[in-house]
């Protein structure tokens, strides 16, 4: 590990992390965080989204809630927007896969979809984006043992929604990096190794292709 530690000392590099809820995108941003000795972390504040638990209850706040993490996630980028090497439990492209689920009214999802363009022009895009593919049975799961107030009314037909959107977002994207969330393991020494190994061959590619 010290070794892999050693090839990211000193590079400006973002790493972003995507997934469903439950997926284990901030167990894992925790875990590259140390063992890279990375410069930022950047974890979603949702327990600051005074419409979430609305949301989860079905009530109609779609647009309070996404303009609320869209802001929030605005603030958070920009701040860390040219810190050296960044570990991110989320990336801003998931503004867009929950909006369009959320958001139910038309003129306001048209609205929040011109306020995401002009918010993230300037965003620093990830050097390396890492999608967690977790099933619907394994997040449930997750969701019940970690016993969150808010996330217990959580709707599996919403999650099976995000999933979807997830799913058909990355099938239409090349650059990434792929997890299957069912069998990875982050508190696994050599699948954590492994995966580090592949962020690296992944980041040579990409140097080379330039």
């Amino acid at each position: 590990m010290k070794k892999i530690a050693e090839y990211f000392k000193g590079k400006s590099l973002r790493i972003n992390i995507e997934g469903n809820i439950g997926s284990g995108k901030t167990t894992l941003a925790n875990a590259l965080f140390y063992k890279l000795n990375a410069d930022e972390l950047i974890l979603e504040e949702f327990e600051n989204n005074p419409y979430l638990p609305l949301l989860y209850k079905n009530e109609d706040v779609g647009f309070q809630t996404e303009m609320f993490f869209l802001v929030s996630r605005y603030k958070q980028y920009q701040k860390n927007n040219y810190s050296n090497l960044v570990i991110s439990d989320y990336d801003m492209l998931k503004n867009k896969i929950f909006a369009d689920i959320t958001i139910t009214n038309k003129k306001e999802k048209e609205k929040f979809f011109k306020i995401y363009e002009i918010l993230t022009q300037d965003i620093r895009k990830p050097e390396v984006l890492i999608y967690i593919d977790t099933d619907v049975d394994t997040i449930v799961e997750r969701i019940k043992r970690r016993n969150r107030d808010m996330e217990k009314v959580i709707a599996r037909e919403y999650l099976e929604l995000v999933d979807n959107g997830y799913k058909n977002y990355f099938s239409n994207e090349k650059d990434f990096l792929y997890i299957n969330g069912n069998t990875f393991n982050v508190f696994d020494e050599k699948q954590l190794k492994h995966l580090l190994e592949r962020i690296i061959e992944y980041l040579e590619g990409k140097l080379w292709v330039k």
